[in-house]
């Protein structure tokens, strides 16, 4: 009976183990699409100033999945890029016009390295672009308008 039992489990983990292989082939493709959605949320935030923190609120949320499943599918650059993405969209606040380029400047990145496949850290590279965006967004909160 543990024979059986064992066959069965290890059946389900190779189950598993495809349907993430399945998912990880399609991550890049979804991700670009998710990244139109928050093109397209930007775009409403630049046309609407009065309606910006909502469209930022949106797009928040899909950064955050974005952030979420980077590193799960062999892409941590996209994790850290999309982590300092939702450092600076993540409080309800006044969004100024450069936050606004801040915030294209993560998503054009964001949509190089799928655009490129470029999984693992990036190396130097990919750590200087994400150091670079980091410290946009630290910027963006130390001159008033991330609080």
């Amino acid at each position: 009976m543990p024979e059986d039992r064992d066959r069965r489990m290890e059946a389900v983990l190779a189950r598993a183990q495809e349907a993430v292989a399945d998912l990880a082939k399609s991550y890049g493709q979804n991700t670009l699409g998710d990244l139109d959605r928050c093109a397209a949320l930007l775009a409403t935030a630049r046309a609407a100033p009065e309606g910006r923190s909502g469209a930022i609120k949106e797009l928040y949320g899909i950064a955050h999945n974005i952030k979420g499943q980077g590193g799960s599918f062999g892409y941590p650059l996209v994790t850290r890029i999309g982590h300092s993405l939702c450092s600076l969209t993540r409080k309800d606040r006044t969004f100024s016009d450069a936050d606004l380029a801040t915030i294209q400047a993560h998503l054009d990145a964001l949509r190089l390295i799928l655009a490129k496949d470029i999984k693992g850290e990036g190396g130097e590279v990919g750590a200087k672009l994400a150091a670079r965006l980091e410290a946009m967004v630290a910027q963006a909160a130390n001159s008033g308008s991330g609080e």
